[in-house]
């Protein structure tokens, strides 16, 4: 009986294989965002270097470092960082993160079907959930790493939203508040664009069951634990959203699509651009429509044949939803969003339309006669996987060793760095390295030393008052001593960099980076959170368990 429950999930992992072929054997590619193999670079130096949790990239600016992890998202960079550990390859962490968005995304789309439908139905579901042109397109174009992550958790999230009406034991509340916490931390806004999506499902759940009261609680408990383990992230990330430029060079309004463009199949490994003309590929997928549309018309004459129909509306309302907001004249909606040009583009909602026809395509195959219901699975899986399978390759592959990236990333002035918003104290955005890290106006910088790459320390021996310079962007965090007393620091010009007012004579000097007020309490809400979560699940909190189900 093993054998065959878990037949599903090998043939969904030997069909997975083809789209991830170019990223298991040698060489590599370079997708739009290539910068996230800094990223991971810096993950690493930042773990390195002791950060729990970590915020600063070091190495970012030519040296002036940047705190990049304290606003963008984590969790991939985690991953990335952690199979950089074990290889010592940052291009095989690199592939590794979308490797596993691929199987994971896989199976959890599998799973969350099968709360509704039979195997084989689930199981054409999952494989249209990969075999899509977005999806070929994140990751062998655009290389958007937090974005497939985080589309690859999705069925998860709605799984754990299932589960949590239906059955919300002990091990589902822990399991779903994991799961939402580590959905959070994959994308900035994803999770706040899936939110509508996700409230809706859990409605239509909800209207199911007779004891609401209590699926509230615990609904309530798992969202409430999840925001409290992920608050060390998010919470500075908001508070201190004010203190880096918000402006952003991709404006949502420039980057709508036309709707041919979402509709007729067209390939290509370039840019969005204002205009008909971008050079990649918007295309819902003809496989992807025809379901919808099929699926539609059922709805329309023939309900009756659907078990679930609230799930089936609830399904095509996701998907039109999506594609009018992919519309230029949405735009008034958008523009209701606080952060609507931090998405930047509105066809990031194939994430949706791709996630939604996935879910229909389980249902139209299991309103299907149950004898044949294998051959007609069969159809759209084919045409699927023959219609994108050419789309999950990269333009070209390259045979460059990870010191060239690094060289490119962190020596190279013509790199552009416009993803790192600058901070309020910064000017200008850095071209050149320093002469040193630490330098001085008046006298000499003795004895240089770094502790790690976010711990500096030196000797001075100053013949006059004089101003010392530590060339790191200035930002809350950075604290110096001068003979082991906390000193105040000050953000110098052009760039931001940090400065320090030292008296004349002989002096130690240091510069470290540690955790804020703020950092700090957001990080002991994190762990309050974790710590009561797993108290509910220890034999203690078998009463607070209880009090729930009351």
């Amino acid at each position: 009986m093993k054998k065959i429950k878990h037949i599903p999930f090998i043939l969904l992992f030997l069909l997975s294989l083809p789209a991830i072929y170019f990223l298991l054997i040698p060489g590599f590619y370079e997708p739009h965002d290539l910068h996230h193999l800094a990223d991971i670079y810096q993950m690493a130096r930042a773990l390195v270097s002791g950060q729990i949790p970590p915020r600063l990239g070091p190495d970012f600016s030519f040296n002036y470092g940047y705190p990049l992890f304290n606003f963008y998202y984590v969790l991939p960079f985690y991953l990335g960082a952690f199979w950089y550990f074990i290889t010592g390859s940052l291009t095989s962490g690199f592939e590794f993160v979308f490797i596993v968005s691929v199987l994971v995304s896989v199976c959890g789309m599998y799973l969350f079907l099968r709360q509704f439908t039979s195997k084989i139905s689930s199981f054409a579901g999952a494989v249209l959930f990969l075999y899509t042109p977005y999806r070929a397109v994140q990751i062998y174009v655009r290389g958007a790493m937090g974005e497939a992550f985080a589309l690859s958790l999705l069925p998860f999230v709605a799984l754990a939203i299932v589960k949590l009406v239906k059955n919300p034991t002990r091990k589902v509340i822990l399991c779903s508040t994991l799961v939402i916490s580590l959905f959070i931390l994959t994308h900035n806004y994803f999770f706040a664009l899936s939110a509508p999506f996700l409230l809706f499902l859990f409605l239509v759940l909800v209207k199911n069951e007779t004891d609401r009261g209590k699926v509230f609680k615990h609904v309530f408990v798992s969202a409430m634990l999840s925001v409290g383990i992920t608050a060390y992230w998010w919470l500075p990330a908001i508070i201190e959203q004010r203190l880096v430029s918000s402006i952003t060079p991709f404006p949502l309004i420039d980057h709508f699509p036309f709707l041919k463009q979402l509709i007729v199949p067209s390939w290509g490994y370039g840019s969005s651009v204002w205009g008909p003309g971008d050079e990649i590929s918007f295309q819902i997928g003809l496989v992807n429509i025809f379901v919808v549309v099929l699926t539609s018309l059922f709805l329309l004459y023939k309900r009756e044949v659907f078990k679930n129909i609230k799930i089936v509306v609830w399904g095509v309302a996701g998907f039109i939803l999506s594609f009018i907001l992919m519309n230029i004249r949405s735009y008034p909606i958008w523009k209701v969003l606080p952060f609507h040009d931090l998405v930047q583009f509105p066809w990031r909602l194939l994430s949706f339309t791709t996630f939604f026809s996935s879910i229909l395509l389980a249902f139209l195959v299991q309103i299907t006669p149950k004898g044949k219901r294998v051959y007609i699975a069969l159809i759209p899986v084919v045409f699927s996987i023959v219609l994108t399978f050419n789309y999950f390759r990269p333009s070209k592959i390259f045979y460059k060793n990870d010191t060239q990236y690094l060289e490119r990333f962190f020596k190279d002035p013509k790199y552009s760095e416009d993803y790192l918003l600058l901070s309020k104290w910064s000017d200008i955005r850095t071209t050149v390295f320093p002469k040193a890290k630490i330098e001085t106006e008046y006298g000499a910088v003795k004895d240089l030393e770094e502790v790690n790459p976010v711990h500096w320390r030196s000797n001075l021996s100053l013949n006059e008052n004089s101003k010392v310079t530590f060339n790191s962007y200035y930002f809350p965090g950075w604290t110096a001593k001068v003979d082991n007393r906390k000193v105040e620091i000050k953000p110098g010009k052009p760039y931001g960099q940090i400065e320090v007012d030292v008296p004349k004579g002989e002096h130690s000097i240091e510069f470290y980076w540690s955790e804020t007020p703020l950092r700090k309490f957001a990080d002991y809400i994190s762990l309050i959170s974790l710590a009561s979560l797993f108290y509910i699940l220890s034999p203690w909190g078998s009463r607070l368990y209880r009090k729930l189900n009351d």
